[in-house]
């Protein structure tokens, strides 16, 4: 016992020397910190599996589905129906683009949607449940297990629920959930999404009849809040509106527009959200524009934003209404290289998804197909002064009440009036020059662009599939357009790949 008690004392004594020895070698070290030389490091997931939604989903037979069509980084052509699951090879993080849609029926529509990296939250701040609206929300798992799945409703009023909507996805499944059963007759939806597990990735599928006469479908990825936001491809020539969610506290948002003539806070974009409320924000008058635009959301909390957009299509049956056109755009990420499809594979697949049976037929027969199809790049470099835009003067505007005109509920039956032309057929900017103060070269395909900051250049998609190389981060996105026998529909899709953020960089040890 007393041999026990001296090995343990030793032992004690021997630890307190070590610590007294490092406290005085401490005192050795010079205070000014030295660079140490080292190797440059690496560091890349070694195999990704992306979700990817299987298309367009008749919100009264969620089994009856529209097949997408996929491009994806790792195969040359289209491929159609897309599939489920996309999987990086030899470390290489794969991008992949959905194109779904339907070119005429209850349900027409296009829209370009990234197959995505699964998340445990994310949001989607779009839809309602009102009368004659759907939201489909759709659930991907791509991982080897059963994920449960939690879903929280917000709206104007707040919280919609006391307790989570639960849902399990089995593993390599979808699952598709109409949303007004849970949060009915909500014309301001956003939806909180949260996973175990290794996580789900989510869409949600907005739709609207007004009587029998269709009000345009439309996909929405999900995001997650930040403090600051840029969203590209705003038609400026359609009805708008930007919808707003604070999940952690007030927030006092400013939006800032993009377009040809630079960088200007948007009238009446000044606005507190509640927090745990949802508040849409009108965006006409935003530009004079006639080719798509960009938001800038500044927040002093982070913040959801996700935009719509409603076009006029064809009339309907010669009577004095027309088809809708609906389109959703949401967050881009930052880039300095990314892959896209080529011009021709865009098409291809646009054409495929809007050719097809439309799989809930109208009251009246309805031709479906499409006669051209365009596509564009859009790239947009931050302005050196968004980083100091000014500040507002005077009180803070109240929560949910924007400075401008009353907010138009394009969720609930819009009026018609006047019919509204493509803005990828008008003139195209090819750029700027080198010299431009400011501005960064993009390589796409086999041509350099210079985009001054600031402001949003459209140019033709290269006409093979390629990569885009930037000297500086710069935002991207693909805008698809398409004449069918109901209307021109038109869709953006944010280049790179949903859920990811890859960054490379110097690192530097201080000893």
């Amino acid at each position: 016992m007393m041999a026990s008690r001296i090995r343990t004392l030793t032992c004690g004594v021997g630890a307190g020397c070590a610590l007294a020895l490092l406290a005085s070698a401490s005192l050795w070290v010079s205070p000014n910190p030295s660079d140490v030389a080292g190797t440059a490091l690496s560091a890349h997931p070694s195999q990704i599996r992306l979700a990817c939604p299987a298309g367009i989903v008749d919100p009264f037979d969620t089994s009856n589905v529209a097949a997408a069509t996929a491009w994806t980084s790792t195969s040359a052509t289209p491929v159609s129906p897309a599939p489920t699951l996309v999987t990086g090879e030899a470390g290489v993080i794969p991008s992949a683009l959905s194109i779904a849609g339907q070119g005429g029926g209850e349900l027409a529509g296009l829209s370009a949607v990234g197959c995505a990296a699964p998340r445990t939250s994310q949001w989607i701040a779009t839809g309602a449940t009102t009368s004659g609206a759907d939201i489909v929300l759709l659930l991907s798992n791509p991982g080897p297990t059963a994920s449960v799945v939690s879903v929280d409703g917000f709206g104007a009023s707040g919280r919609l629920n006391t307790a989570p909507r639960q849902v399990t996805v089995p593993a390599g499944s979808t699952a598709s959930v109409l949303l007004a059963g849970w949060f009915p007759d909500e014309s301001a939806l956003a939806v909180h999404v949260q996973a175990d597990g290794g996580g789900v990735a989510a869409w949600a599928q907005a739709s609207l009849m007004n009587g029998e006469i269709p009000q345009g479908t439309t996909l929405a990825s999900a995001s997650v809040p930040a403090p600051s936001h840029t969203i590209l491809g705003i038609d400026p020539r359609g009805t708008s509106l930007l919808r707003l969610v604070s999940p952690s506290g007030d927030a006092r948002v400013r939006v800032w527009v993009a377009d040809s003539s630079g960088v200007h806070p948007l009238p009446g974009g000044e606005a507190t959200v509640a927090e745990g409320t949802t508040l849409d924000m009108p965006l006409d008058g935003a530009s004079n524009d006639s080719t798509p635009i960009a938001l800038l959301v500044t927040a002093d909390q982070d913040v959801v934003a996700h935009a719509t957009t409603i076009t006029l299509g064809a009339p309907w049956a010669e009577r004095a209404s027309a088809w809708i056109m609906r389109a959703n755009a949401t967050p881009t990420t930052s880039l300095t290289e990314a892959a896209i499809p080529g011009r021709k594979q865009l098409q291809d697949a646009a054409t495929s998804v809007l050719s097809s049976a439309p799989i809930r037929d109208t009251s009246l027969a309805t031709e479906s197909g499409v006669t051209a199809v365009r596509a564009h790049l859009l790239l947009y470099v931050p302005a050196q002064a968004t980083g100091s835009m000014p500040q507002p003067q005077g009180p803070a505007p109240q929560s949910g009440t924007p400075t401008q005109a009353p907010t138009p509920d394009i969720w609930s039956s819009p009026s018609p009036t006047q019919p509204q032309s493509d803005p990828a057929q008008d003139p195209q900017s090819s750029g700027t020059s080198s010299s431009t103060p400011g501005a960064v070269a993009v390589r796409v395909g086999e041509r350099t662009v210079y985009v001054a900051p600031g402001i949003p250049t459209l140019v033709e998609a290269p006409d093979a599939a390629g990569r885009i190389l930037a000297q500086s981060p710069i935002h991207a996105a693909i805008v698809v357009s398409a004449d069918t026998a109901v209307g021109t529909m038109s869709t953006t899709w944010n280049v790179g790949t949903e859920g990811i953020s890859a960054v490379t960089g110097d690192i530097r040890l201080t000893n």
